[in-house]
């Protein structure tokens, strides 16, 4: 088991969880484009919702990589029967776009801190910090990133932690500083735990 997980453990809360759920892996994920497609379509739905319409939209490239320029060959009526909506149709074809004019250069981000890389990522439209955020969990494996907006997160804390109504982002963010340089991995558990409950 990783220094990350043993680190957590110290929580004796989320020790009980990972005790339960086992190693959780950051894995990196090298196919940017389709990762940040992905967390657009998430936002503001619930996962399983979510989850459906990903893998309808994964099925519109049969025999290609999801990458901007397939993306482009698709058209509204394919989207939409994907279960897209008409703003997220627009924030996908924007990404698209920025990939192939290079706005977003996917080759620095090796050399660009956590920060930078929200930065630069939320110039287009429709990506906002916490999709900035996913993108670096999911796809970048940073180790220490929290998004405290993230609702299967608070919820997760209150019952965990005794919370007596859903913790206020301010107070989430303070309340994740006993996981750095791990609140990644604790994300993980967080969000495992809120959907089994």
């Amino acid at each position: 088991m990783n220094g990350a997980i043993e680190f957590l453990k110290k929580d004796k809360a989320l020790k009980q969880i990972i005790e339960k759920d086992g190693e959780i892996k950051l894995i990196k994920n090298k196919d940017y484009f389709e990762s940040l497609i992905e967390a657009i379509i998430y936002q503001q739905i619930s996962w399983k919702s979510a989850k459906t319409i990903y893998e309808k939209y994964k099925k519109l490239f049969p025999k290609s990589k999801i990458t901007p320029v397939e993306h482009r060959k698709l058209n509204e009526i394919d989207l939409q029967s994907a279960g897209i909506s008409r703003q997220k149709r627009a924030y996908c074809d924007n990404l698209s776009r920025k990939f192939i004019d290079k706005s977003i250069n996917p080759k620095k981000f090796d050399q660009m801190t956590d920060e930078e890389i929200i930065t630069e990522l939320i110039q287009t439209k429709g990506i906002g910090r916490w999709t900035a955020q996913m993108f670096l969990i999911f796809s970048l494996a940073r180790e220490d990133i929290f998004a405290p907006d993230d609702l299967g997160l608070r919820r997760a804390i209150m019952l965990i932690y005794g919370f007596d109504e859903l913790p206020s982002a301010k107070d989430l963010e303070q309340f994740s500083i006993r996981w750095k340089p791990y609140r990644s991995y604790a994300s993980l558990y967080l969000w495992r735990y809120s959907r089994e409950h």
